[in-house]
């Protein structure tokens, strides 16, 4: 199996150093030995091994130098905590240094900082930290970071006292409460809310342990007319549910890391075991079925992990409370999701072992359960992401600091885009939208992604997806430009200094429409069976043959080509990659009628087409170096977020205008279509900027394909439904005086997603052969 990250991330000297020191202790128990044994004890952690990660500067990890700490960018976290993850260590990092420890560093309480805060560093002073309160009999779970300022049953209260307090209130779930030194404790004082530092002995305080299914510990804390002096104050007043749940944020961002390391390492192992388990005199990872199965987890363990890394940058932006509110929500959902999933997947996939006790896989199951409920679950998550988008939509949130871009962005497109071209019930032509391309193309716009020097913005992958996000939000559904996103890229890697002084700039300014001819009727997913031939007469070649499903080929002015130029070369030898304008005398089109009743596909013939020799791209017999990069290109066009964001869109649209956006049951399946869309976009940069970086994207492309034709086919999907009667009809429906959908050309539409540019099977198929490595029949 491929390790995609060393191929995907590109990590800083010192972001591997972290990754490797974290990597080497991780793998001190690859049997998972010392966290057996350590399961049920208590502590239920090892007192030598936090002595040890003290060593290693790890529990000063997010503290500054002057109080003895080591500190680590988040993105620094997240590695570290990924290989914690992986490793199942038991020793609990998130709960007493990042949240317990968090917490009193973001206090306000100076001397409590220099007394503790070095000997936590040290793995000499243990903090945990009691914020949930206890609920009583017959009330359900606490609330998404609820604190004791949050709406309970039983709220822990902190009352003036002589001259100081009394603390009284009963917490649950408070992690290693068995062998925590002290609570920080958040309370409902005569100031509002607080948090406070009660020693573990004080009198009054009774800690009732119980077991959890990893080997844990959540522990209920009972706080009886205990006497609290001013000087245990961390903080109080309005500011601290604030400083908690920018604390809490963190923490989820943290266990979010644990959770993509855990899942993992089961997959992994998993992965292992169906390569090596053989069944009916082969290995069970043969079957198609299980590869196929495989896959799907591939998939989710990597778009977990593109969601932590991008959220992880994020934090280390230092946003805004509002949009770090909205980061950690999406990567704690998708974490806490994923890792179920690929779980359970991975017991499915082991078969009747992993229900034995001895099977490890098990314990990963287990750990995962414990950290994806821990302050809050996806389905809570959700809800949280969907609130403040909406929030944010409506102007509550506070902008970003990097908003100037949108902004300019979206005032730009309000100014000059059509309104009446806004929200189309079909996707519009080049043709139709050349106007707007030489627009585009004026202002300078028409290549987000293409490097300065030649012509393009040069944006960064996240930029050009926030770029496309405001396009959507306006409305804007235009087939994509093959001379923008797949011809000019390769050019400006491949081709002549003639062939990119002759093309890039029509391509720029909207002038010159290119098509791509690549299927065949009998070389779809096969490309490398390809007939179209070309045989070279002096300074021309001469092709012949037929190309199928050449999108808008009518429209075109120019086509690239895949051509047999050596019928006798092994498939992928003898082909090679030519430019043909399509007023060559020999082409011949032919449009065909798809379900929308719309004809944007179309076959062309090439009868003895003459195309000039200097238009070859690449070397003779080459072209599938070319067809390659290209086919990863149109994967990486077709797996933009932009192909399910738009009728996503339309979806939300629909809803409101029918007054089904507020309806619970209908809200909850919104708002996990939404994140679907959303965390694409995090793997989606994730590959772009390998390519930005200069390098090759394997197979591993093949997931944004996956996920994004299928995502478009669930958006479409609910609006089907959702659309009831009206969905069948063969018109548009009004959504407000702006604009109109038609539900069943949009559903008609999304279902070639998963077909074409290589069907959700043969991808499946791709990854698990050349990323999996799993065996074949």
């Amino acid at each position: 199996m491929i390790d995609l990250r060393t191929r995907l991330d590109a990590l800083s000297d010192d972001d591997r150093l972290v990754q490797d020191a974290a990597r080497d202790y991780a793998g001190r128990d690859p049997e998972l030995k010392r966290v057996r044994a350590l399961r049920d004890q208590r502590p239920s952690h090892d007192p030598q091994a936090w002595r040890t990660l003290a060593e290693m500067g790890w529990l000063g990890c997010r503290l500054p130098e002057h109080l003895q700490g080591t500190p680590l960018t988040h993105v620094q976290l997240a590695l570290l905590l990924e290989q914690v993850g992986a490793s199942l260590a038991p020793e609990p990092l998130i709960a007493a240094v990042v949240l317990a420890g968090g917490l009193l560093q973001a206090g306000t309480n100076e001397d409590l900082k220099s007394r503790w805060l070095p000997r936590l560093a040290a793995g000499e002073w243990l903090p945990a930290f009691a914020g949930t309160d206890a609920m009583a009999p017959g009330n359900g779970a606490s609330a998404v970071g609820a604190t004791s300022a949050s709406t309970s049953a039983q709220p822990t209260r902190l009352r003036s006292a002589g001259n100081g307090f009394v603390l009284d209130g009963r917490k649950a779930f408070v992690s290693h409460g068995e062998s925590a030194d002290a609570f920080i404790v958040s309370a409902n004082g005569p100031e509002g809310a607080c948090l406070v530092l009660v020693p573990r002995d004080a009198p009054g305080v009774a800690v009732l342990t119980q077991a959890r299914i990893d080997g844990g510990t959540w522990s209920e804390v009972t706080f009886t007319q205990v006497a609290v002096g001013a000087a245990a104050i961390v903080a109080s007043g309005p500011a601290v549910d604030g400083l908690v749940e920018r604390v809490l944020d963190e923490t989820r961002l943290a266990i979010s890391a644990e959770l993509v390391g855990l899942m993992s390492r089961a997959f992994e192992l998993t992965v292992d075991y169906v390569t090596l388990r053989k069944q009916f005199d082969q290995p069970v990872g043969a079957f198609q079925a299980v590869q196929h199965r495989a896959v799907d987890l591939l998939v989710q363990v990597e778009l977990a992990r593109a969601v932590l890394r991008q959220s992880a940058q994020r934090f280390d932006a230092d946003p805004g409370a509002a949009e770090r509110a909205l980061v950690a929500s999406q990567v704690k959902a998708r974490c806490s999701d994923a890792a179920l999933k690929v779980l359970k997947g991975c017991v499915q996939l082991h078969g009747g072992i992993a229900y034995t006790d001895e099977c490890n896989v098990g314990m990963f199951l287990k750990r995962a359960m414990v950290l994806a409920a821990w302050l809050g679950g996806a389905a809570q998550h959700r809800r949280r992401f969907g609130q403040l988008i909406e929030a944010g939509a409506q102007g509550q949130a506070e902008p970003s600091a990097d908003d100037a871009f949108v902004r300019e962005v979206e005032e730009w497109l309000a100014a000059n885009f059509p309104p009446e071209w806004r929200f189309p019930p079909t996707r519009l032509g080049l043709a139709q939208a050349a106007p707007w391309q030489q627009k585009l193309g004026a202002k300078g716009w028409a290549a987000p992604g293409w490097p300065k020097e030649f012509g393009g913005m040069g944006l960064s992958a996240y930029d050009q997806v926030r770029m496309n996000d405001a396009f959507d939000r306006h409305g804007i559904s235009i087939v994509p430009n093959m001379g923008i996103t797949m011809l000019g890229p390769l050019l400006i890697r491949y081709g002549t200094d003639e062939q990119r002084r002759t093309h890039l700039p029509g391509i720029l300014a909207g002038t010159t429409r290119w098509c791509q001819g690549y299927s065949e009727p009998g070389a779809g997913s096969d490309l490398a069976g390809l007939r179209t031939s070309a045989v070279l007469e002096g300074d021309s070649f001469v092709v012949n043959g037929q190309k199928i499903w050449t999108s808008f080929a009518h429209e075109a002015d120019w086509i690239f080509l895949l051509v047999r130029t050596d019928p006798q070369a092994k498939k992928q030898k003898g082909i090679s990659f030519l430019l043909v304008n399509m007023r060559s005398p020999g082409i011949t089109v032919r449009r065909i009628r798809n379900l929308t009743g719309e004809s944007e596909f179309c076959e062309v013939f090439f009868d003895s087409v003459r195309v000039p020799a200097h238009q070859l791209v690449g070397s003779l017999n080459q072209g599938w170096t070319m067809a390659k990069a290209l086919l990863g290109s149109e994967r990486i066009s077709i797996g933009s977020p932009r192909l399910a964001k738009f009728p996503l869109q339309l979806l939300r649209d629909l809803l409101v205008s029918r007054g089904l956006f507020d309806d619970p049951v209908i809200r909850v399946r919104f708002d996990e279509l939404q994140l679907d869309v959303e965390d694409l976009g995090a793997l989606f940069v994730r590959m772009a900027e390998v390519l930005r970086r200069g390098e090759e994207l394997g197979a591993e492309v093949s997931m944004l394909k996956l996920w994004v034709s299928e995502a478009m086919q669930r958006v479409t999907d609910a609006m089907l439904e959702l659309g009831g009667e009206q969905a069948t009809l063969d018109a548009p429906m009004a959504i407000d005086a702006a604009h109109s959908v038609h539900i069943a050309n949009q559903y008609f539409a999304s279902r070639p997603a998963t077909i074409y540019g290589g069907s959700s099977e043969i991808q499946r198929n791709i990854l698990a052969r050349a990323v999996l490595e799993l065996p074949g029949t």
